[in-house]
């Protein structure tokens, strides 16, 4: 009997702690080009279903070298079972500036987050850590979403940093090289 109760208390102990751990999601986001072909765009969306803490990955495809980077992130929820809180967002560990207002009752119903001209090298991977349904039992079933765009615009390579220093060093020496014969 004791061995049974010591059984049925581990599996408790256990279920809860998996109830516990955040939620992993990845997922691959296309990136497509626009009509001018300077600049590519994507959008994603994310639905959660259970109540708890989660941690979403997205990496963003279509894209070689460097380039400059505008997003968002947005969120509506005027109830616990339609809520997000986002603890953080970044993209290749560069924090987006995330803000909430009222909707409702709910004093963080929207909540935004967003990104604006940052320079980055490909690959772009967007980390979303939140919770969702708030305030609820984790595994509590919910309906809650949030969706985000990507407008990435390509530029020319940027020159590693010794690349660049060797390129200065030959610049200052034919300065001075044509200094001297002066």
């Amino acid at each position: 009997m004791f061995h049974r109760l010591t059984l049925v208390a581990l599996l408790a102990t256990s279920a809860a702690a998996a109830q516990a751990a955040p939620v992993l999601a990845e997922q691959s986001v296309a990136l497509q080009a626009s009509k001018t072909g300077a600049t590519q765009t994507a959008t994603l969306k994310s639905v959660h279903t259970v109540a708890g803490e989660f941690i979403d990955t997205f990496t963003l495809t279509g894209l070689d070298g460097w380039a400059k980077i505008n997003a968002s992130l947005t969120t509506l929820g005027s109830t616990q079972v339609l809520d997000i809180d986002f603890v953080s967002a970044s993209i290749n560990g560069v924090a987006y500036s995330l803000t909430k207002s009222l909707l409702g009752s709910n004093p963080d119903g929207v909540e935004t987050g967003s990104f604006v001209n940052t320079l980055l090298s490909a690959p772009l991977v967007l980390t979303v850590h939140g919770y969702a349904g708030a305030g609820l039992a984790a595994g509590t079933p919910i309906n809650a979403s949030y969706s985000g765009t990507f407008n990435v615009t390509q530029v020319s390579q940027v020159p590693e940093p010794a690349s660049l220093a060797l390129a200065l060093a030959g610049l200052t020496g034919i300065a001075v090289s044509r200094r001297r014969k002066a």
